[in-house]
């Protein structure tokens, strides 16, 4: 019954001080814009803050389907005036996310492998699981590889990377849930999610997919918490603890179907 593993990165696979990154991103990508646009760097700054902030709460039309990166980019052209798909600025935007932002990773950022990941990405590998990265796809592919690299995960044969170009929608959105596992051929019942985020890495409302938490605490949506060495070490449990949710899931499915055609049974 379960097929594949879907990772979160950021403090999943990745050990990272996620919000020492992002500063040094966005810093980094406003004087970008603001040379670009000869706007004062702090004006460039909120209106790139601004525009992700509204990528990530994913407040759009359910008809828009557009992806991540045609969002983003259409809605810094329509406030800034800047046209980020014009060949020159976008070159100039690959350039720092390909050669200068891996440079970036110093002591306060501190990203490196997350003890257990590469174990466990081992040990699925080698039981016939495939895996996918499904990190929240609010950066370009470039930005992420970037971070991937930091994680030595390069090499890991991913059948699947989430980011802006591919995705419509971000975590903790139940579409952005279903189009990457769709994209797998597979169902939410046949994919475990592993994540830190007791608020992303869970799709609100739900929709079917089990996720093993390996953040601090542990949240009742949790089909197991611990950390990621642990998780490793208990995989044989967490395989079994997923295949029992799901059949009692199709279970109370059938029940349902059949008090639904016999109303008057117990």
């Amino acid at each position: 019954m379960l097929k594949a593993v879907a990772f979160d990165m950021d403090d999943t696979l990745l050990s990272i001080n996620l919000s020492a990154f992002i500063a040094v991103f966005l810093r980094n990508e406003a004087r970008l814009l603001a040379d670009i646009s000869r706007k004062n760097p702090l004006s460039a700054f909120a209106g790139l803050v601004g525009v992700l902030r509204d990528l990530n709460s994913n407040a759009r039309d359910a008809d828009d389907a557009r992806t991540n990166r045609a969002f983003f980019d259409e809605e810094i052209e329509r406030r800034m005036g800047i046209p980020l798909t014009d060949p020159v600025i976008a070159d100039a935007f690959e350039f720092f996310e390909r050669e200068v932002l891996p440079h970036c990773n110093d002591p306060v950022i501190g990203a490196r492998p997350r003890a257990g990941a590469h174990q466990a990405v081992e040990l699925l590998l080698e039981r016939g699981m495939r895996i996918a990265l499904l990190t929240n796809p609010s950066f370009s592919r470039s930005c992420i590889e970037c971070r991937m690299a930091w994680g030595d995960m390069l090499d890991m044969p991913f059948e699947l990377v989430t980011c802006m170009e591919n995705s419509t929608r971000c975590k903790p959105s139940p579409r952005y849930y279903l189009e990457a596992i769709g994209a797998l051929g597979l169902e939410p019942e046949e994919v475990l999610m592993v994540g830190n985020d007791p608020k992303r890495d869970f799709p609100v409302p739900d929709c079917g997919i089990q996720t093993a938490y390996v953040g601090m605490g542990s949240p009742d949506r949790a089909l197991w918490s611990g950390s990621m060495e642990a998780f490793a070490a208990q995989f044989d449990l967490i395989e079994e603890r997923f295949n029992e949710r799901h059949e009692r899931g199709f279970s109370k499915l059938a029940q349902d179907v059949s008090r639904a055609r016999n109303p008057f049974q117990n």
